[in-house]
């Protein structure tokens, strides 16, 4: 399904810009409203076309039914691209559905991809995802990563972060690989495995000794969609 985002200072303008780019009528598109439009941010609309295809509409099917059974009121808009379907949930309960440092997205996403391609031989992968949270929360790890690392290099003690997901994890890393003074290192066992980040040319005695004794930096909360080693 071909889809663009588009924003504007409201909802119609938005839906105006994004009927002008596609070359297309309102009765041939279908809208999405992302964002409605506030003080410090625009209204940011998703305009569709073409039918969807029966993979996208078969996990669409799957996510509704399994919302409806959490008692969220959202709405599910799937895209099937090369490599893995695309699936976007919105709406009031958003925030819900995301949980804190989107603990309940990554468990959603995990179970979606377990009965969908429960009897796949070649399956796709699904990320699911709501209102670009995946987008903002690499964000704010990367802001995270930056200021622990100048943490480190200030007090010369190592920090341990708080538990993150695999993926997550590895945002730090990545963030930090290229650091010319601290490093980084996956500790402790899943669900509770951690990112310390320490100095680079450190004698491995106290290197360990301040892994033990490694200050917590508390991860930024960023629940609501709004704004490795492993």
């Amino acid at each position: 399904m071909k889809s663009i985002e588009v924003q504007g200072k409201t909802v119609d303008q938005a839906i105006e810009i994004g009927l002008y780019k596609l070359g297309v009528a309102r009765e041939d598109v279908k809208i999405s409203i992302l964002e409605e439009a506030g003080l410090f941010n625009k209204a940011r609309v998703r305009l569709s076309l073409e039918e969807s295809s029966e993979a996208e509409e078969r996990i669409k099917k799957l996510v509704e039914e399994l919302t409806k059974l959490m008692g969220l009121n959202v709405e599910v808009y799937v895209e099937e691209q090369e490599e893995q379907f695309y699936v976007d949930v919105t709406g009031e309960d958003a925030a819900v559905f995301i949980g804190k440092h989107g603990d309940n997205l990554e468990g959603f996403g995990y179970l979606v991809n377990t009965i969908a391609n429960k009897d796949a031989d070649n399956h796709k992968r699904i990320v699911i995802d709501s209102a670009g949270y995946r987008k903002k929360r690499e964000e704010t790890l990367k802001v995270l990563a930056i200021r622990t690392a100048g943490k480190v290099v200030h007090t010369g003690r190592s920090v341990r972060l708080e538990p993150m997901s695999a993926a997550e994890r590895r945002i730090i890393h990545t963030a930090l690989a290229d650091h010319s003074k601290v490093s980084t290192i996956s500790n402790g066992k899943e669900p509770y495995r951690y990112v310390t980040v320490f100095l680079k040319d450190v004698d491995k005695r106290k290197q360990k000794h301040d892994e033990r004794k490694a200050e917590t930096f508390t991860n930024i909360d960023i629940t609501e969609p709004r704004d490795s080693n492993d």
